[in-house]
Protein backbone atom coordinates (compact mmCIF):
# COMPACT_ATOMS: atom_id res chain seq x y z
CA UNK A 1 0.00 0.00 0.00
CA UNK A 2 1.27 2.94 -0.76
CA UNK A 3 1.88 5.74 2.20
CA UNK A 4 1.76 9.40 2.71
CA UNK A 5 5.40 9.88 1.79
CA UNK A 6 4.89 7.82 -1.40
CA UNK A 7 1.79 9.95 -2.43
CA UNK A 8 3.10 13.23 -1.54
CA UNK A 9 6.10 11.60 -3.65
CA UNK A 10 3.76 11.08 -6.63
CA UNK A 11 1.85 14.68 -6.30
CA UNK A 12 5.31 16.47 -6.75
CA UNK A 13 6.10 14.52 -10.33
CA UNK A 14 2.69 15.01 -11.92
CA UNK A 15 2.26 18.29 -10.86
CA UNK A 16 5.95 19.04 -11.34
CA UNK A 17 6.56 20.73 -8.06
CA UNK A 18 9.71 21.65 -6.36
CA UNK A 19 9.40 19.70 -3.02
CA UNK A 20 7.19 17.72 -1.00
CA UNK A 21 5.97 21.03 0.99
CA UNK A 22 4.44 22.34 -2.28
CA UNK A 23 3.10 19.00 -3.01
CA UNK A 24 1.78 19.21 0.51
CA UNK A 25 -0.37 21.83 0.43
CA UNK A 26 -1.38 21.30 -2.93
CA UNK A 27 -2.89 18.07 -1.69
CA UNK A 28 -4.22 19.60 1.46
CA UNK A 29 -6.07 22.36 -1.06
CA UNK A 30 -7.58 19.84 -3.46
CA UNK A 31 -8.73 17.53 -0.51
CA UNK A 32 -10.07 20.71 1.47
CA UNK A 33 -12.13 21.12 -1.31
CA UNK A 34 -12.92 17.65 -2.33
CA UNK A 35 -14.06 17.38 1.24
CA UNK A 36 -16.49 20.08 0.84
CA UNK A 37 -18.30 18.68 -2.25
CA UNK A 38 -18.78 15.29 -1.45
CA UNK A 39 -20.03 15.98 2.12
CA UNK A 40 -19.06 14.30 5.58
CA UNK A 41 -20.54 10.77 5.39
CA UNK A 42 -18.41 9.84 2.63
CA UNK A 43 -15.43 11.44 3.44
CA UNK A 44 -15.68 9.49 6.80
CA UNK A 45 -15.90 6.43 4.66
CA UNK A 46 -13.10 7.07 2.34
CA UNK A 47 -11.09 8.05 5.55
CA UNK A 48 -11.92 4.16 6.84
CA UNK A 49 -10.67 2.49 3.66
CA UNK A 50 -7.85 4.00 3.45
CA UNK A 51 -4.15 3.19 4.65
CA UNK A 52 -3.59 4.66 8.15
CA UNK A 53 -0.80 6.34 7.18
CA UNK A 54 -2.77 8.38 4.50
CA UNK A 55 -6.00 8.40 6.91
CA UNK A 56 -4.20 10.14 9.07
CA UNK A 57 -3.30 13.04 6.61
CA UNK A 58 -6.93 13.16 5.49
CA UNK A 59 -8.80 13.52 8.21
CA UNK A 60 -6.28 16.21 9.60
CA UNK A 61 -7.42 18.48 6.25
CA UNK A 62 -10.49 20.30 7.29
CA UNK A 63 -13.00 21.14 4.08
CA UNK A 64 -12.82 24.26 2.46
CA UNK A 65 -16.32 25.74 4.25
CA UNK A 66 -16.28 26.87 7.15
CA UNK A 67 -13.18 29.27 7.30
CA UNK A 68 -13.78 32.10 9.10
CA UNK A 69 -17.01 33.11 11.76
CA UNK A 70 -20.58 32.51 10.86
CA UNK A 71 -23.54 35.24 11.55
CA UNK A 72 -26.91 34.06 12.42
CA UNK A 73 -29.33 37.29 12.14
CA UNK A 74 -32.19 36.50 13.99
CA UNK A 75 -35.67 38.42 16.21
CA UNK A 76 -36.53 39.16 19.58
CA UNK A 77 -38.65 36.26 20.87
CA UNK A 78 -38.55 32.64 21.74
CA UNK A 79 -36.24 31.71 18.63
CA UNK A 80 -33.56 33.98 19.93
CA UNK A 81 -33.33 32.27 22.68
CA UNK A 82 -33.32 29.04 20.77
CA UNK A 83 -30.81 29.79 18.69
CA UNK A 84 -28.29 31.60 21.09
CA UNK A 85 -28.64 28.15 23.02
CA UNK A 86 -28.11 25.74 19.83
CA UNK A 87 -25.56 28.08 18.49
CA UNK A 88 -22.83 26.59 20.80
CA UNK A 89 -23.19 23.39 20.03
CA UNK A 90 -23.26 24.16 16.16
CA UNK A 91 -19.88 25.44 16.56
CA UNK A 92 -18.75 22.73 17.95
CA UNK A 93 -19.27 20.64 14.88
CA UNK A 94 -18.08 23.08 12.54
CA UNK A 95 -15.15 24.50 14.11
CA UNK A 96 -15.50 28.43 13.45
CA UNK A 97 -17.34 30.63 15.69
CA UNK A 98 -21.33 31.25 15.27
CA UNK A 99 -21.97 34.63 15.89
CA UNK A 100 -25.61 35.67 16.46
CA UNK A 101 -27.13 39.06 15.35
CA UNK A 102 -30.43 40.57 16.86
CA UNK A 103 -31.98 43.11 14.54
CA UNK A 104 -34.26 45.74 15.44
CA UNK A 105 -37.64 45.38 13.22
CA UNK A 106 -37.15 41.88 12.51
CA UNK A 107 -40.51 41.44 12.24
CA UNK A 108 -41.02 43.48 9.17
CA UNK A 109 -40.24 42.40 5.64
CA UNK A 110 -36.92 44.85 5.70
CA UNK A 111 -35.03 42.26 7.48
CA UNK A 112 -36.26 39.36 4.79
CA UNK A 113 -35.76 41.27 1.90
CA UNK A 114 -32.12 42.43 2.69
CA UNK A 115 -31.65 38.52 3.24
CA UNK A 116 -32.76 37.45 -0.31
CA UNK A 117 -29.68 39.19 -1.46
CA UNK A 118 -27.23 38.15 0.79
CA UNK A 119 -24.19 36.66 -0.54
CA UNK A 120 -24.74 32.72 -1.00
CA UNK A 121 -21.45 31.77 0.73
CA UNK A 122 -22.40 30.03 3.86
CA UNK A 123 -21.28 32.86 6.15
CA UNK A 124 -24.79 34.79 6.96
CA UNK A 125 -28.00 32.77 7.74
CA UNK A 126 -31.35 33.89 9.22
CA UNK A 127 -33.16 32.30 11.38
CA UNK A 128 -37.06 32.65 12.69
CA UNK A 129 -40.13 30.90 13.72
CA UNK A 130 -41.58 29.43 10.73
CA UNK A 131 -44.07 30.31 8.51
CA UNK A 132 -43.81 33.90 10.00
CA UNK A 133 -42.20 34.96 6.88
CA UNK A 134 -44.78 33.66 4.16
CA UNK A 135 -47.27 35.28 6.42
CA UNK A 136 -45.61 38.70 6.05
CA UNK A 137 -45.26 37.95 2.22
CA UNK A 138 -49.11 37.65 2.68
CA UNK A 139 -49.78 40.78 4.47
CA UNK A 140 -48.38 42.92 2.07
CA UNK A 141 -46.30 43.53 -0.98
CA UNK A 142 -42.79 41.94 -0.35
CA UNK A 143 -39.89 41.80 -2.53
CA UNK A 144 -39.11 38.64 -1.32
CA UNK A 145 -40.01 34.71 -1.49
CA UNK A 146 -39.50 32.67 1.48
CA UNK A 147 -39.73 29.59 -1.12
CA UNK A 148 -36.58 31.04 -2.73
CA UNK A 149 -34.09 30.86 0.50
CA UNK A 150 -31.97 28.39 0.97
CA UNK A 151 -33.51 25.42 3.42
CA UNK A 152 -30.44 23.99 5.82
CA UNK A 153 -32.84 22.41 8.83
CA UNK A 154 -35.57 22.49 11.38
CA UNK A 155 -34.52 21.81 15.05
CA UNK A 156 -37.57 23.02 17.52
CA UNK A 157 -41.04 22.68 17.03
CA UNK A 158 -43.94 25.20 19.85
CA UNK A 159 -47.33 23.43 20.35
CA UNK A 160 -50.60 26.20 20.21
CA UNK A 161 -52.91 25.43 22.17
CA UNK A 162 -56.66 27.18 22.50
CA UNK A 163 -56.90 28.94 26.03
CA UNK A 164 -59.70 30.31 27.53
CA UNK A 165 -60.51 32.02 31.27
CA UNK A 166 -60.67 29.24 34.09
CA UNK A 167 -64.13 29.25 34.87
CA UNK A 168 -65.83 29.60 31.40
CA UNK A 169 -65.62 26.27 29.78
CA UNK A 170 -64.26 23.24 31.28
CA UNK A 171 -63.75 21.32 27.41
CA UNK A 172 -63.80 21.82 23.97
CA UNK A 173 -67.19 20.32 22.89
CA UNK A 174 -68.32 23.15 25.62
CA UNK A 175 -66.48 26.12 23.89
CA UNK A 176 -67.33 24.88 20.12
CA UNK A 177 -71.22 24.72 21.16
CA UNK A 178 -71.14 28.76 22.27
CA UNK A 179 -68.89 29.03 19.05
CA UNK A 180 -71.59 27.44 16.67
CA UNK A 181 -74.43 29.92 18.27
CA UNK A 182 -72.54 33.40 18.27
CA UNK A 183 -69.11 35.30 17.19
CA UNK A 184 -66.19 34.34 19.38
CA UNK A 185 -63.88 37.37 20.40
CA UNK A 186 -59.75 35.80 20.62
CA UNK A 187 -56.85 37.75 21.26
CA UNK A 188 -53.69 37.13 19.41
CA UNK A 189 -50.31 38.16 20.51
CA UNK A 190 -50.23 40.22 17.02
CA UNK A 191 -51.82 40.36 13.89
CA UNK A 192 -50.08 38.08 11.27
CA UNK A 193 -48.17 36.43 14.08
CA UNK A 194 -48.20 32.22 13.94
CA UNK A 195 -51.11 32.35 16.19
CA UNK A 196 -52.95 34.45 14.26
CA UNK A 197 -52.52 31.55 11.09
CA UNK A 198 -53.55 28.77 13.77
CA UNK A 199 -56.51 30.35 14.86
CA UNK A 200 -57.53 31.12 11.58
CA UNK A 201 -57.02 27.63 10.47
CA UNK A 202 -58.95 26.52 13.30
CA UNK A 203 -61.59 28.95 12.70
CA UNK A 204 -61.97 28.07 9.52
CA UNK A 205 -62.00 24.79 10.04
CA UNK A 206 -64.75 24.65 13.05
CA UNK A 207 -66.88 27.17 10.54
CA UNK A 208 -67.05 29.36 13.45
CA UNK A 209 -66.61 33.47 13.59
CA UNK A 210 -63.94 34.78 15.52
CA UNK A 211 -63.75 39.20 16.06
CA UNK A 212 -59.80 38.90 16.24
CA UNK A 213 -58.35 41.50 18.78
CA UNK A 214 -54.17 41.98 18.17
CA UNK A 215 -52.34 42.71 21.39
CA UNK A 216 -48.86 43.58 22.14
CA UNK A 217 -47.27 39.84 22.59
CA UNK A 218 -48.13 36.88 24.71
CA UNK A 219 -48.65 38.31 27.95
CA UNK A 220 -51.03 41.07 26.89
CA UNK A 221 -52.97 39.00 24.93
CA UNK A 222 -53.55 36.11 28.25
CA UNK A 223 -54.07 38.96 30.45
CA UNK A 224 -56.92 40.29 28.55
CA UNK A 225 -58.31 36.57 28.36
CA UNK A 226 -57.46 36.34 32.29
CA UNK A 227 -59.73 39.53 32.51
CA UNK A 228 -62.29 37.97 30.67
CA UNK A 229 -62.25 40.80 27.99
CA UNK A 230 -62.00 37.93 25.29
CA UNK A 231 -63.51 34.79 24.89
CA UNK A 232 -60.17 32.85 24.03
CA UNK A 233 -56.77 33.10 22.76
CA UNK A 234 -53.87 31.12 20.89
CA UNK A 235 -50.94 30.76 22.58
CA UNK A 236 -47.21 29.00 22.17
CA UNK A 237 -47.02 26.30 25.76
CA UNK A 238 -44.15 28.11 26.14
CA UNK A 239 -45.95 31.13 27.34
CA UNK A 240 -48.79 29.78 29.41
CA UNK A 241 -47.16 27.72 32.69
CA UNK A 242 -47.03 30.52 34.97
CA UNK A 243 -50.29 31.29 33.94
CA UNK A 244 -51.76 27.66 34.52
CA UNK A 245 -49.94 27.57 38.11
CA UNK A 246 -51.72 30.97 38.99
CA UNK A 247 -55.01 29.73 38.07
CA UNK A 248 -55.77 32.21 35.48
CA UNK A 249 -56.29 29.98 32.49
CA UNK A 250 -57.62 26.92 31.06
CA UNK A 251 -55.98 25.55 28.27
CA UNK A 252 -59.21 23.02 26.45
CA UNK A 253 -56.70 21.32 23.36
CA UNK A 254 -53.45 21.22 21.25
CA UNK A 255 -54.10 22.50 17.61
CA UNK A 256 -51.53 20.48 16.53
CA UNK A 257 -52.28 16.20 15.12
CA UNK A 258 -49.52 15.05 17.82
CA UNK A 259 -48.04 16.15 20.76
CA UNK A 260 -44.23 16.35 21.80
CA UNK A 261 -42.68 15.85 25.12
CA UNK A 262 -43.32 18.98 26.79
CA UNK A 263 -44.10 19.97 30.40
CA UNK A 264 -46.04 18.16 32.48
CA UNK A 265 -48.65 20.71 32.78
CA UNK A 266 -50.06 19.88 29.36
CA UNK A 267 -49.68 15.78 29.77
CA UNK A 268 -53.33 15.32 29.75
CA UNK A 269 -54.17 17.93 27.42
CA UNK A 270 -56.11 16.39 24.07
CA UNK A 271 -55.26 17.21 20.49
CA UNK A 272 -57.57 18.30 18.42
CA UNK A 273 -57.34 15.28 16.08
CA UNK A 274 -57.85 13.05 19.39
CA UNK A 275 -61.24 14.73 20.12
CA UNK A 276 -62.76 13.89 16.57
CA UNK A 277 -61.71 16.58 14.89
CA UNK A 278 -59.38 17.11 11.48
CA UNK A 279 -57.81 20.29 11.28
CA UNK A 280 -55.54 21.89 8.93
CA UNK A 281 -52.55 23.24 11.31
CA UNK A 282 -49.11 24.48 10.35
CA UNK A 283 -46.59 23.28 12.55
CA UNK A 284 -44.41 26.58 14.46
CA UNK A 285 -40.81 25.83 14.29
CA UNK A 286 -37.77 27.21 14.71
CA UNK A 287 -35.52 26.96 11.27
CA UNK A 288 -32.30 28.29 9.70
CA UNK A 289 -31.62 28.92 5.85
CA UNK A 290 -29.57 30.53 3.58
CA UNK A 291 -29.76 33.08 0.77
CA UNK A 292 -31.13 31.93 -2.57
CA UNK A 293 -28.73 29.80 -4.43
CA UNK A 294 -26.45 28.74 -1.58
CA UNK A 295 -24.25 24.92 -2.98
CA UNK A 296 -25.56 22.19 -2.11
CA UNK A 297 -22.40 21.23 -0.92
CA UNK A 298 -21.98 24.05 1.85
CA UNK A 299 -26.00 23.31 2.92
CA UNK A 300 -24.50 19.68 3.48
CA UNK A 301 -21.73 20.83 6.42
CA UNK A 302 -24.11 23.55 7.69
CA UNK A 303 -26.98 20.70 8.04
CA UNK A 304 -24.78 18.32 9.39
CA UNK A 305 -23.85 20.28 12.00
CA UNK A 306 -27.10 21.61 13.17
CA UNK A 307 -28.41 17.83 13.09
CA UNK A 308 -25.28 16.78 15.48
CA UNK A 309 -26.64 20.18 17.89
CA UNK A 310 -30.23 18.91 17.96
CA UNK A 311 -29.10 15.78 19.37
CA UNK A 312 -26.73 17.06 22.23
CA UNK A 313 -28.42 15.64 25.40
CA UNK A 314 -27.93 19.31 27.15
CA UNK A 315 -29.78 21.45 24.13
CA UNK A 316 -32.72 18.60 24.10
CA UNK A 317 -32.90 18.61 27.68
CA UNK A 318 -32.82 22.46 27.85
CA UNK A 319 -35.86 22.71 25.46
CA UNK A 320 -37.76 20.38 26.95
CA UNK A 321 -37.84 22.75 30.09
CA UNK A 322 -39.15 25.59 27.89
CA UNK A 323 -41.83 23.93 26.15
CA UNK A 324 -39.88 23.07 22.90
CA UNK A 325 -39.29 19.87 21.62
CA UNK A 326 -37.18 18.52 19.13
CA UNK A 327 -38.59 17.42 15.98
CA UNK A 328 -35.65 17.89 13.49
CA UNK A 329 -36.40 18.53 9.70
CA UNK A 330 -33.17 18.48 7.43
CA UNK A 331 -33.03 20.75 4.50
CA UNK A 332 -35.11 18.73 1.96
CA UNK A 333 -38.02 17.64 4.33
CA UNK A 334 -37.91 21.39 5.18
CA UNK A 335 -37.90 22.58 1.68
CA UNK A 336 -41.08 20.18 1.04
CA UNK A 337 -42.91 21.68 4.40
CA UNK A 338 -42.41 25.14 2.88
CA UNK A 339 -44.32 24.24 -0.28
CA UNK A 340 -47.16 22.57 1.67
CA UNK A 341 -47.75 25.47 3.39
CA UNK A 342 -48.00 28.04 1.11
CA UNK A 343 -51.26 27.43 0.12
CA UNK A 344 -52.55 27.30 3.28
CA UNK A 345 -51.40 30.86 3.81
CA UNK A 346 -52.70 32.28 0.88
CA UNK A 347 -56.10 31.45 1.29
CA UNK A 348 -56.34 34.05 4.04
CA UNK A 349 -54.31 36.73 2.50
CA UNK A 350 -57.01 39.15 2.34
CA UNK A 351 -57.76 38.98 5.77
CA UNK A 352 -54.04 39.22 6.93
CA UNK A 353 -53.99 42.59 4.67
CA UNK A 354 -56.67 43.92 6.38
Amino acid sequence: MMTRKEFLEEVMKMANLKDLKQADDAARAVISLTKLIIGPKLSKKIAKISPPDLREGWESIKPAFPKKPIKIITGPGGEDADVRKIAPYVQKYLGVDVLIENIMGFWGKTAFEKFQTMEPDGYTLISYTFPRSIVIENMSQANFRTKDFTPIFAWSAGEQLLVVPPDTYKTFDEFLRDAKIKTMTGAIPVRGGNSHLAGLLLADGLGIHVNWMPYEGSASSLAALARRDVDFTISLANALPSWIKAGKIRVLAMLAERRGPLDPSFQNIPTLKELGYDIDYVMVRHVVEAPPNTPAHIVRILEDAFNKAANEPAYVEWARKNSFFVDPLNAQELSKEVAEVYPKIEKFKEILKK
